[in-house]
């Protein structure tokens, strides 16, 4: 399933949130979106999950256009876990990682123990099965974080969109989700603020005021003439001794 972008371009009180972006979403590949606070990132992502139409511009998904899929079709497919995702409900977490099979329920089929499985599935997965049967206004905020993405595993989409999705996590969970999510075999698009995270990803898009900077796998797009020009930092590369990977260390430009 391919998910594309063609010069799209989104505004809001005549302030360009995205201009002119285009990028292909690869099956099963990890796609870290990476830039400034404001870049468009956040906006990018509703638009890919059918939340919204862009002002110019196309998005398709396997070429048709994507709001032509229509919104149960497109919830089938495509999960998002939004930055502000919450809820205020009474409910306990696997009734709330639930809500993630309501695109596969209707009045010819109800809920079934195939529904069952992928929650406790999903549960497993992001390592809340002992809370499943927690209040949700109970959990940490890293706990809510694990059973939101656990929602939308439980969704079982080909496609999943997480916007900043190690937020509130300690440094163990963290690598746990950025694995899991590496791991599942299906296209992810997963914005981050951590550019050594981002070097996980199979490749990287750079957004800066609302247009893409550049595009492709981290170790040839995140240089440091490219940072210092989105970023406005100061980037040395070095090189875990452990096991030769990359990593970036950072200072504010003089």
């Amino acid at each position: 399933m391919t998910l594309q972008a063609h010069e799209v371009g989104r505004s809001v009180r005549g302030r360009a949130l995205l201009q002119a972006v285009s990028l292909t979403v690869a099956p099963g590949e990890m796609l870290g979106l990476i830039g400034p606070n404001g870049s468009g990132k956040s906006t990018l992502l509703r638009l890919m999950a059918g939340l919204g139409r862009p002002d110019r511009g196309v998005l398709t998904l396997d070429g048709q256009p994507l709001h032509r899929h229509g919104s149960r079709r497109i919830a089938r497919r495509i999960a998002l876990v939004a930055q502000s995702a919450g809820t205020s409900d009474r409910i306990t977490v696997r009734d709330a990682v639930a809500l993630g099979r309501t695109p596969w329920l209707d009045a010819l089929r109800g809920w079934s123990e195939v529904d069952d499985r992928h929650v406790a599935r999903a549960l497993a997965r992001v390592d809340l099965s002992a809370l499943a049967s927690r209040d949700w206004s109970t959990l940490s905020g890293g706990e809510r974080q694990r059973a939101h993405i656990a929602r939308a595993l439980a969704q079982d989409p080909q496609i999943l969109l997480l916007d900043e999705p190690t937020n509130h996590l300690d440094i163990r969970h963290q690598l746990q989700v950025l694995d899991l999510v590496a791991g599942l075999g299906i296209s992810t698009v997963t914005a981050l603020h951590d550019l050594n995270q981002a070097m996980r990803c199979d490749r990287v898009a750079v957004l800066k005021e609302g247009r893409l900077q550049a595009l492709g796998p981290p170790a040839s797009v995140l240089t440091p003439d490219l940072l210092a020009r989105v970023f406005d930092v100061r980037a040395t590369q070095l090189t875990d001794p452990q096991d030769g990977s990359r990593l970036l260390r950072f200072q504010p430009l003089a």
